[in-house]
């Protein structure tokens, strides 16, 4: 009987792709850090409900907690570090069905949690005395999460599992974002990545953290543009000049003239800008005075 039941449980475990229903006012062995927290709810926006999960050590100390709540418009709540709900700094998808990665990590002693909806990250922020107005907030994040708690004040959450395994860069970079890492990895694993274009600069971070599937945490999301030109070339300064305003894209080009009105530039008088101060450009600029140029042409010709 007991072996039936077990196939039933883990056939069911299987079938629903690992959700496991939420009970209520029991610790559950969880491994937070290493395992990014997936909830699934199904609660309106104005319904006032809430999730409410608690992080705990071995001991069942208390080692911070977060709430999120369907008011409207929607809140959240850390516990142990903000005294007041706050309002979502970004505006949730309007599914009905939603998908909560609660994530927490601590890299070199930054605290961080991360929440994403649906895959759309809606909170992002780094534990501190500035961004947590509970005094003693460091002594309970600082602890390590070894289970979870779903107190009877939850009213929203219906399934619970482990982040799954992450596939792939988010499908919105992978038109200028390349990583060397080979996938599937693990939730937590960082990733380094880099431009596909090599002459495009990454305004972001270079190593994100997988969350899920095709799902990360960064400081600033990685982007990659081309480099815009931000001047002439080092070396002409001083004797080559133009009327071009500076920023420009790549791809611009640009007239350049001599500084000295009685020079006479011996290349081309209009160069193209590639990235930051390289240009290209059929002969490089090149200003000379005629007395010299002069010298120049009649030692040439000896």
């Amino acid at each position: 009987m007991l072996h039936l039941l077990l196939a039933v449980f883990f056939g069911a475990a299987l079938a629903n792709d690992g959700w496991i229903t939420v009970e209520r006012n029991v610790f559950i062995n969880y491994d937070l850090e290493n395992s990014p927290l997936q909830i699934k709810t199904d609660s309106v926006v104005g319904s006032d409900e809430q999730v409410y999960v608690s992080f705990r050590t071995a001991q069942n100390y208390d080692a911070g907690d977060v709430s999120l709540f369907f008011t409207s418009p929607p809140q959240y709540y850390l516990g142990y570090c903000t005294s007041l709900t706050i309002n979502f700094p970004t505006v949730l998808p309007t599914e009905t069905n939603r998908v909560w990665t609660i994530t927490l990590s601590r890299v070199s002693g930054e605290i961080r949690v991360v929440i994403t909806c649906n895959t759309v990250e809606v909170l992002n922020v780094v534990l501190s005395s500035t961004t947590c107005s509970y005094s003693g907030w460091s002594t309970f994040w600082n602890r390590d999460v070894e289970k979870i708690y779903f107190p009877s004040l939850d009213t929203a959450s219906d399934y619970y599992r482990a982040a799954p395994e992450c596939t792939g860069l988010k499908t919105e970079w992978t038109s200028t974002i390349e990583t060397t890492t080979k996938f599937p990895v693990d939730p937590g694993t960082v990733v380094t990545v880099t431009c596909l274009d090599s002459d495009a600069v990454n305004g972001g971070s270079s190593e994100v953290t997988c969350t899920g599937e095709k799902t990360f945490t960064f400081s600033i999301e990685p982007s990659c543009s081309a480099p815009i030109c931000t001047g002439l070339k080092t070396e002409w300064t001083g004797t080559i000049e133009t009327t071009t305003k500076f920023p420009v894209d790549p791809g611009t080009v640009v007239t350049v003239t001599c500084l000295d009105s009685d020079a006479v530039n011996v290349g081309s008088s209009e160069v193209t800008c590639t990235k930051e101060t390289d240009y290209t450009f059929s002969i490089e600029p090149s200003c000379s005075t005629p007395v010299l140029l002069f010298a120049q042409m009649a030692f040439a010709q000896l």
